[in-house]
């Protein structure tokens, strides 16, 4: 991601973002925010894309450096 670029995150976005920095399982936040595990896995892959990270340890990781 480009220094000082604004990032952009859906409301879901944002709430399967803050679970990630929290360590929730799938199953977790899905159960949570009453979706489906695919659903949950479905919105992780567009995020993936979205920040540019490949995997869910370098999202936790982008998550927290930028404070979302």
């Amino acid at each position: 991601m480009t220094p000082g670029r604004s990032i952009r995150l859906t409301p879901r976005e944002q709430a399967i973002a803050r679970s990630i920095v929290a360590a929730q399982s799938n199953k977790a936040i899905a159960d949570q925010l009453g979706i489906s595990e695919q659903s949950v896995k479905n919105r992780l892959t567009k995020l993936y894309r979205k920040l540019g990270v490949t995997s869910r340890l370098q999202l936790m990781k982008f998550l927290i450096k930028e404070g979302l």
